[in-house]
């Protein structure tokens, strides 16, 4: 019984947007619902099975002509961080479910919204340091009419000549538990 209390708060944290300043997650309880279901299969597919360390950092964003919100989702914990940074994916509604546009495995926070799009999807910024990469720095990743880059350091992505853009995700101190 604690157990399914616990997990009805969360659900409604998350789609109140109760996270540390971040946009709100979804526009409903059930849009929550779905999108941590779809995670937990998505996250858990292999063949290990789900890494109950793992904890999400979600934030959902649209471009200006976007009639649908992209969900950008940080994944972080043991199976999803290595020296690179974590794993960020980048989601849209896909029927009752939804399609992941990008997964890049090796970005660092903070993440910003750019102020620009391509392809009618939001431009991001993502840091990239680690993994031996010096000096480190910040990344435009941009949609490609099928998918976003899924490596950060390489291109298609390249380097930001400034830091423009609001941060969309700057920690990880406010992120939920996926698997309970």
């Amino acid at each position: 019984m604690v157990r399914l209390a616990l997990a009805a708060l969360l659900g409604l944290a998350i789609a109140t947007g109760k996270s540390g300043g971040q946009q709100p997650v979804a526009s409903s309880t059930i849009a929550a619902h779905s999108l941590r279901s779809f995670l937990r299969t998505y996250l858990s597919s292999g063949p290990v099975g789900p890494d109950i360390t793992t904890r999400i950092s979600v934030v959902s964003v649209k471009a200006k002509d976007m009639t649908t919100e992209v969900q950008v989702v940080y994944v972080s914990g043991r199976d999803w961080c290595g020296s690179g940074g974590c794993t960020l994916l980048i989601l849209v509604p896909h029927g009752p479910s939804f399609k992941v546009l990008g997964r890049l495995p090796i970005v660092q926070l903070p993440i910003r919204l750019l102020p620009s799009a391509r392809n009618r999807y939001p431009n991001f910024g993502v840091l990239v340091a680690g993994g031996g990469i010096q000096p480190r720095y910040e990344a435009e990743i941009s949609f490609d009419g099928t998918t976003y880059p899924g490596n950060p350091s390489v291109p298609p992505a390249r380097p930001l000549p400034k830091t423009e853009g609001r941060i969309i995700i700057s920690t990880t101190a406010d992120s939920t538990a996926l698997y309970e």
